[in-house]
């Protein structure tokens, strides 16, 4: 673990967050199954660095039930969309809520931006338990980074990848736009661990999930964005 690490970590559990350090993917993976009961009903949030960990074949290989409005099968059929928006509302009351974050700041700060909010909502109120994981290349130095970083990298290429109708798709910069397609429509920053949720947050020493700084070398850039495209599809609906 380095220094910028370390010192997030330590901020994240000043601001009373269950911070764990987890030195690979595998190593989150385990501490995922260590903290979710076998019988809990797991709720999750859309995240392409918890399908990229491969936790929710384990979960449900051991027999938790898994509420997933984000499933190949449901994102890519129009007629599921009412099924998904269901499940989405079903996970508010689940034992469980997994998912990731857009970033983290060294003063241990969350910062997201959702499409439709299910996700951050989740994360803020609703299941007995949160487990959020987010790795290294999420780990930014503070709100205003973060935010940047969001809207001007994470959210044009994942609009791009998902073909969504905007402007940043396009140019790969946001235009604060008001396409119908939008997908930077609520914005959340928890500053400390909200009083009544239980969350754990795992970070991860391994790239995963979207997100990198602009001036990284192309290797690593370009790994993060092949490992990403692996795990994510074109939603419909």
């Amino acid at each position: 673990m380095d220094n910028r690490m370390a010192e997030a970590l330590k901020n994240l559990k000043a601001n009373n967050f269950d911070a764990k350090y987890a030195e690979n993917a595998k190593a989150a993976s385990q501490i995922v199954l260590n903290t979710i009961p076998i019988d809990a009903t797991v709720g999750v949030g859309d995240s392409a660095t918890i399908r990229q960990i491969g936790i929710l074949e384990e979960l449900e290989e051991r027999g938790n039930r898994i509420l997933n409005p984000f499933t190949r099968e449901l994102t890519t059929n129009p007629k599921m969309l009412e099924v998904r928006n269901e499940i989405s509302r079903r996970v508010f009351t689940c034992d469980v809520f997994i998912t990731g974050t857009n970033a983290v700041t060294t003063d241990g700060k969350l910062v997201n931006i959702d499409a439709v909010g299910n996700r951050v909502a989740a994360m803020i109120y609703g299941p007995r338990k949160v487990i959020i994981v987010v790795s290294r290349n999420k780990l930014v130095e503070n709100v205003e980074e973060a935010l940047y970083r969001v809207k001007n990298t994470i959210a044009p290429y994942h609009a791009r990848t998902k073909k969504f109708p905007t402007p940043c798709a396009e140019t790969g910069r946001c235009h604060d736009c008001s396409s119908p397609r939008r997908i930077c429509n609520t914005t959340t920053i928890m500053e400390k661990r909200p009083w009544r949720t239980d969350l754990t947050l795992i970070l991860v020493d391994e790239d995963l999930g979207l997100s990198w700084d602009e001036a990284w070398p192309k290797e690593r850039i370009n790994k993060i964005k092949a490992n990403y495209e692996a795990v994510t599809w074109i939603f419909t609906g």
